[in-house]
């Protein structure tokens, strides 16, 4: 069965609306319902996973919902008069949590815009006054001081004539648009200069390969400063884990930057600006790794007998008071004279054109230079990679993650520049190597902190023999588990120098690098 239409028309006015209705008062026999009002919320996460998932999150009357973009009820309202939780774990047992909890993972649900809403429902009758085509007059105010009014129009089945009647005398005061519950949540979105999808943490920055290196560059650290500053809020606010994440990301992909993309910003410059950011990165460490642990506490928990698990309680208690320490020194941090003074030092050097003959490189095209920077970083990884046996130290795996890390940046950066597809397959070949390693380094941290946690538990109380109990087993286990990782490292790295993959770096980065409009190689 055909679904029935509903069409949506935005007003300018009120005065619009009730010229509106004199006409259809002029044309039609009307029964007229009262004003009806609601308030609407709606929730995403910061980084839009909901939406991400063709779902819409709203708190409406009294009840949370999860639909569809046509807004059907894919999962059962949760009946809730106020939403107090912002992470799925703190919802009472529910289809909705779990549902949340697949797509949300760790991040908040976050307010996004509340509404007022008023109905004010008109049905057209016919001459045996049956309902035959609805109007749905309705006022939005999403509380900026910006009415939106809009005019609704609903089919009834059977009676397709009589809409399209009702859809010619209207047309004159607009364009309709598919009336929807993401018309609805756009159309106030746009009002706050908003649309979904406006924030990723996915780095794509687009690239033309004649561009001037220094251009190029300067595009890549301004998006990676934005990335910055939008998350900033989150930290201070304390939302979400997430929003430290990738303020930290954006500071490692930046100094990761001034260290790949040589001699295109003045040397004394961007050793000043690797000396910002690295103190950056150590200014942001200690409330990231508590994260990073408080994080941990259901798979640490896990590893455990459950006779050992009350020791772990008192371990994430101690980590907590501890987080909660560290952000308000990282809060004052952030808001102290050294830190805008460096994130407005950036900015003015981003911005100034003086800069753009900074480096000796810095007017060489960005596309054979990208070559070459990959070229380096692959052949260093596949080398390094080859030389690692079952005997090798730690540190040589260390090393070569950091050596991963580099590439994988160096691809990010630059993908615009090459084939999509080929591009995203290197990436998850590297990304798999990379998990390895970086679980490998996970697991040997993890060690250190929590022997230095061990080391200074005070003894003689219960407490204490609980907790001595729970990290002395943890650390067994993770032990184990950081062995049991290190021997799937060399089947890992076979995997990714699998000759497939040479293959295609070699096609990608050794190849002549030809720019657009020409027919010769261009010059590295």
């Amino acid at each position: 069965m055909q679904p029935l239409e509903q069409l949506s028309l935005t007003i300018q006015d009120a005065e619009t609306v009730d010229d509106i209705i004199t006409i259809l008062r002029g044309k039609y026999s009307l029964a007229e319902a009262p004003l009806l009002s609601k308030t609407t919320t709606f929730y995403d996460t910061f980084d839009w996973r909901l939406y991400a998932d063709n779902r819409l999150c709203s708190l409406r009357n009294q009840s949370l919902h999860l639909t569809d973009f046509s807004n059907r009820d894919g999962v059962t309202p949760l009946a809730i008069k106020r939403l107090r939780h912002r992470f799925w774990w703190q919802f009472p047992p529910s289809e909705m949590k779990d549902t949340l909890a697949d797509i949300i993972d760790i991040r908040a649900l976050l307010p996004l815009v509340t509404l007022q809403q008023s109905n004010r429902e008109v049905q057209i009758l016919n001459k045996d006054e049956k309902v035959v085509c609805v109007v749905t007059l309705t006022e939005l105010d999403p509380g900026n001081g910006e009415v939106i009014h809009s005019v609704q129009l609903s089919e009834v089945r059977g009676y397709r004539k009589w809409f399209s009647r009702v859809l010619r005398d209207l047309s004159a005061y607009g364009s309709p648009q598919p009336h929807t519950a993401l018309h609805l949540f756009t159309t106030v979105l746009d009002v706050y200069g908003r649309a979904p999808l406006d924030y990723t943490p996915r780095f794509s920055v687009a690239l033309k390969p004649d561009m001037a290196a220094i251009t190029a560059a300067t595009t890549l650290y301004q998006d990676l400063l934005d990335t910055m500053q939008v998350n900033l809020p989150g930290i201070i606010d304390d939302l979400d884990s997430e929003f430290l994440h990738d303020f930290r990301v954006a500071i490692r992909r930046t100094r990761s930057g001034l260290s790949l993309i040589k001699n295109v910003v003045d040397p004394t410059i961007n050793a000043r600006f690797k000396d910002h950011f690295r103190y950056l990165g150590q200014l942001t460490g200690p409330v990231r790794d508590l994260d990073v642990y408080l994080l941990m506490e259901d798979n640490y928990k896990a590893r455990l007998p459950e006779h050992l698990q009350e020791g772990l309680h008192y371990f994430f208690e101690d980590l907590s008071k501890k987080r909660r320490t560290e952000h308000r020194k990282l809060v004052r941090a952030l808001a102290s004279p050294k830190f805008q003074a460096i994130i407005d030092d950036w900015q003015t050097f981003l911005k100034d054109e003086n800069n753009l003959s900074g480096g000796a490189k810095s007017h060489a095209p960005i596309g054979p230079l990208a070559n070459t920077i990959i070229n380096k970083r692959c052949k260093r990884v596949f080398a390094n990679g080859r030389k690692i046996t079952t005997d090798s130290p730690d540190e040589e795996l260390h090393e070569l993650r950091i050596q991963g890390k580099k590439l994988r940046y160096s691809l990010e950066f630059f993908s615009s520049l090459y084939p999509r597809q080929e591009i995203k397959i290197l990436i998850k070949n590297l990304k798999r190597l990379q998990n390895n390693l970086g679980d490998f380094n996970d697991l040997s941290v993890q060690q250190d902190m929590l022997r230095q946690y061990l080391a200074d538990i005070k003894p003689g109380t219960i407490k204490s023999k609980k907790l001595s109990a729970a990290i002395g087993g943890l650390l067994t286990n993770l032990f184990h588990e950081q062995q049991r990782i290190r021997t799937q490292f060399e089947l890992t790295f076979q995997q990714f120098a699998a000759e497939d993959n040479i293959n295609l770096y070699k096609k990608l980065f050794q190849q002549p690098f030809f720019l657009p409009g020409t027919d010769k190689q261009a010059k590295k």
